[in-house]
């Protein structure tokens, strides 16, 4: 799933704190941040504002119900125009 945008970072970051197990975000190239990770987190804002980069990444949930959570802040595809 991909990021909308814009993101609120610290709302998105809020409900990444309900989710039931580790989210992540995974670049094109196979790195990841754990969303749950304070270190992660401010490496994630300084990320967040570049929209096309942003675009190629994607975040993966380990339990699938995360994503119903993380709804408001997910898309199927990458933002249009990207």
């Amino acid at each position: 799933m991909y990021l909308t945008y814009p993101i609120d970072i610290l709302s998105f970051f809020n409900t990444v704190k309900t989710c039931k197990s580790n989210v992540f975000f995974r670049t094109k190239e196979g790195d990841s941040l754990n969303l749950n990770s304070l270190l992660s987190q401010f490496i994630f804002t300084s990320i967040v504002c570049d929209e096309h980069f942003l675009a190629s990444c994607e975040i993966y949930c380990e339990n699938a119900e995360d994503y119903h959570t993380l709804e408001n802040y997910l898309a199927d595809a990458a933002p249009s125009g990207n």
